[in-house]
């Protein structure tokens, strides 16, 4: 699949960066220092559209953008467990799930509820059961920081058959390269990246902040305007307690409630 001619790669970039410091456009003229400086300015630049830094916009000084997740950094992955097996190591890119993981289709069970890591220790400790998992939680693993840090998912109850549970999560993504040029967003974001990269080497290059350093925060607001379009409608908090079990609720019969809404299901 040919990229659109309009996206902007990490050669683009480099340019752009390399001509902002003094460097020039050319990549064989730049020096390895400046290759080293052109490379990490860059990738901050990168990092700064990835999370965003908190944003002031409002008179009153109101912060509309901080935390902002893009939808781009949530894929859809699968995670196969099997009989007998409750702790699982999940990707290296992995941040945190995003909402429960999903049985295959015909299989007709409730999503898997993500819950506190305490909670499920709490489980484990009171009985041993197997069968369908009905919750899980993601942990931190111990690291000798000869690498990044990984998580694992701990389900219960234990699982008594195999199962490829699909889930979305948020994604943690590499440094922009020859052979992986593109940052992700598509050609939509080319501008931001290019403010983004720029506002980084006025700030540290020059020691202040500059006409990118104002351009990037108006396209970044821009940005994160069109991408909340792509992002599913909040219909409130549905915690998983209420399902706990040994918690009551009136009416809860134990089994799976549909929601709809103008007669069709959300």
């Amino acid at each position: 699949m040919a990229e659109s001619g309009l996206s902007i790669g990490a050669p683009d970039l480099r340019a752009e960066i390399g001509f902002l410091a003094g460097y020039g456009r050319t990549s064989s003229s730049w020096t390895v220092d400046q290759l080293a400086d052109i490379n990490r300015w860059m990738n901050s630049g990168i990092r700064r559209v990835y999370y965003p830094p908190a944003i002031k916009t409002d008179i009153d000084g109101a912060q509309d953008i901080a935390g902002y997740e893009w939808t781009f950094l949530r894929p859809w992955t699968t995670l196969s467990v099997v009989s007998g097996t409750a702790d699982y190591d999940l990707p290296d890119d992995f941040a945190r799930f995003i909402g429960p993981l999903h049985y295959p289709e015909q299989e007709n069970r409730r999503d898997i509820v993500v819950i506190p890591t305490p909670d499920i220790l709490e489980y484990r400790s009171g009985a041993s059961m197997t069968g369908a998992p009905r919750y899980v939680a993601e942990r931190w693993k111990a690291s000798d920081m000869s690498t990044g840090q990984r998580k694992e998912a701990l389900f219960w109850p234990t699982p008594d058959s195999s199962w490829p549970l699909a889930y979305q999560y948020e994604a943690y993504q590499g440094a922009l390269s020859d052979t992986y040029p593109y940052p992700l967003g598509g050609m939509k974001m080319a501008e931001l990246y290019i403010e983004s990269c720029l506002a980084v080497v006025e700030v540290r290059a020059n020691d202040e902040p500059g006409p990118h350093s104002a351009e990037f925060v108006r396209l970044l607001i821009d940005a994160v305007a069109r991408d909340k379009k792509n992002g599913p409608q909040v219909y409130g908090q549905m915690g998983y307690r209420e399902e706990r079990p040994g918690y009551f609720r009136r009416g809860l019969t134990g089994g799976t409630y549909s929601i709809e809404y103008k007669g069709n299901p959300i």
